[in-house]
Parts: C-alpha cells; structure tokens; sequence
C-alpha cells in the first residue's frame, strides 16, 4: 500500500478538506491507482527522446539600464493619488 488511511487524513488536513469515513476508502482506492501511474512513468526509458525545443546555450549578459521614469510606471494604474496607485479597500475598513 503506497497511501495510509493516516497519511489520507494528514493531506487532507492540509488541503483543509472534511472526508467523511464513507469516502476514505474510495479515496484511498483512487489514490493508490493515481500513485501507481506516476510510479509507472518513472521507470519509462526516456534516454532516446529528442527535445524540440532547443537547449538555452547563450543568455544575454546582465548589464544595468535606465528603469521607468515614476510616470511611466505608473501611466497605466486607473487611479493615483500623492505618487501612488489607489485601489479599491478589499480588507474593510474605511476608505482613505
């Protein structure tokens, strides 16, 4: 067996999921069978297959340059007050 029903309830807990007892087995079923797939596809020979995407060899060097101008970073925001972008209060509260 590759998942336990502890180890279940401990990943569940962390996804902040409530599994009822009737859906652990189940659960558990499904799970083992997912994990033997992806056991399954780690002892596939891979050694013979060509990537189509080339390998990066060369990046550009990394040299300082001008940044933005504060208006030009900020030319796009829908609302500015004082220098900076002013965005709906999401967090309750009284808007400033």
């Amino acid at each position: 067996m590759i998942i336990d029903k502890e180890t279940l309830e401990h990943v569940a807990s962390l996804a902040r999921l409530e599994i009822t007892p009737e859906e652990e087995g189940p659960l558990l079923g499904d799970l083992e069978r997912i994990l033997g797939y992806v056991a399954q596809l780690s002892s596939v020979d891979t050694s013979a297959i060509v990537s189509k995407r080339p390998a990066m060899t060369e990046l550009r060097p990394d040299e300082p340059s001008e940044g933005l101008t504060r208006e030009a970073g900020l030319g796009g925001a829908p609302a500015m007050r004082d220098g900076f972008v002013v965005v709906r209060n999401i967090m309750g509260g009284e808007d400033a």
